[in-house]
């Protein structure tokens, strides 16, 4: 069986925050990950064993580091609000006993990604769902 959703259905709402989320939380992963690679190379360029800074290194080492635990912290959300948005999508793949579902959703620009409509083929296969 196949359904279409219509613009704005809590069902278009679920998928949407699937996609979104599980790219927002790739970016502010991958985003982190180089973070960390800048922090260890700045603590390394800088000083070696030495562990003597000026003022402008320690600083931009120290704002390397906030940056790279604020990226965490949003992938962390991210990835927990992508957790839920999934349940959601695996509750909807039970009701409708894990039926395919063709849909036009519409993205908003994300990570530099233009704003488009997406199309999408929800499919589940023993509990699992996947977008493609």
């Amino acid at each position: 069986p196949m359904i279409n959703t219509y613009n704005n259905s809590g069902i278009e709402k679920t998928i949407r925050d699937y996609i979104e989320l599980q790219e927002i939380s790739r970016h502010y992963a991958k985003k982190r990950n180089d973070l960390e690679k800048e922090y260890n190379k700045l603590l390394t360029n800088f000083s070696g064993e030495e562990k003597n800074y000026n003022l402008e290194q320690a600083d931009k080492i120290y704002s390397t580091y906030c940056e790279m635990i604020a990226c965490e912290e949003q992938s962390r959300i991210a990835t927990e609000s992508f957790t839920e948005a999934e349940g959601k999508l695996k509750d909807i793949g039970r009701i409708l006993y894990e039926a395919t579902i063709h849909a036009e959703i519409s993205l908003p620009a994300i990570n530099g990604t233009p704003a488009r409509i997406k199309s999408v083929m929800v499919s589940y296969n023993n509990g699992q769902v996947f977008i493609r």
